[in-house]
């Protein structure tokens, strides 16, 4: 059996999602139950920055609302994981070595991008989490290339967590469609996605924008899909691309989330 730690793509969706108890939020529960690890590293489609990469660095960490107009309940949500120096180290040393300029950053909290699946994966918040910001370079090239040189941390109990949209329009959300409401657009999208990741056709997905049907509909900014390519980029030998749920929201939000993992896991009740 492969010991790697997986490497997940997750689609957080919009901030009401975090109040709901859906099939989605089960898929991400039931994931975090089979984790056997010691740390978190996490990039955001919330974080992406010019310039040296930023890490989170505050002795206290914190979380951010970074999102406005919602029910009042969703601001007082909390996720306060400790802070570990040593793992800070541990990324910025292998990010050292790969010649990247690495800055601290005290006062970043977690974005939502972060914390809406990080409460479900890991509630008790009894872990070191690290975020990352992803560079600003619409090259997914460049994306993939860190999640590569971070693929390490699988090995040693680190959980990698790459977090943006399989699938975003934000300008059709319609806030009371059903899940089963989706536009037709986003659906094609999304089936090419998942049978393009199973399939590993990385060339197919670096050129989504123009392979993909609907591509430039489905990712009108193309920082939604960066971290998919972080995911994409931490690959190692022995890992199998797995499904871990596949719906919608608001029709036109995709929720397909993936991991990569050396051993079969998707038969362990994901949704």
């Amino acid at each position: 059996m492969n010991n790697l730690v997986p490497s997940l793509f997750v689609s957080h969706g919009m901030p009401p999602l975090a109040l709901m108890d859906d099939p989605y939020n089960s898929s991400l529960i039931n994931f975090g139950r089979h984790l056997n690890i010691r740390g978190i590293v996490c990039v955001s489609s919330h974080w992406v920055s010019p310039g040296p990469i930023q890490i989170t660095t505050n002795n206290k960490p914190f979380i951010q609302h970074n999102f406005h107009g919602f029910q009042k309940d969703l601001y007082d949500i909390q996720y306060n994981p400790p802070f570990s120096s040593g793992l800070v180290d541990e990324v910025t040393d292998l990010l050292v070595e790969e010649n990247y300029d690495v800055v601290p950053n005290a006062s970043y909290g977690f974005d939502h991008g972060v914390w809406m699946p990080l409460r479900l994966i890991r509630p008790e918040a009894d872990l070191p989490v690290v975020q990352i910001s992803l560079p600003f370079n619409e090259d997914p090239r460049q994306t993939m290339k860190l999640g590569h040189c971070l693929a390490k941390l699988r090995e040693n109990g680190i959980l990698l967590v790459a977090s943006g949209a399989a699938a975003l329009n934000a300008s059709k959300i319609v806030w009371h469609a059903r899940g089963e409401d989706v536009h037709p657009k986003i659906k094609e999208f999304d089936e090419w996605l998942k049978e393009n990741l199973l399939h590993a056709n990385i060339e197919n997905l670096l050129d989504y924008r123009k392979s993909a049907p609907g591509g430039e509909f489905a990712h009108p900014s193309t920082a939604t899909l960066l971290p998919l390519f972080f995911t994409i980029g931490s690959s190692m030998s022995g890992d199998m691309p797995q499904i871990i749920h596949q719906g919608f929201k608001y029709t036109s939000t995709s929720l397909l989330t993936f991991c990569l993992a050396g051993e079969e896991i998707t038969n362990k009740s994901f949704s």
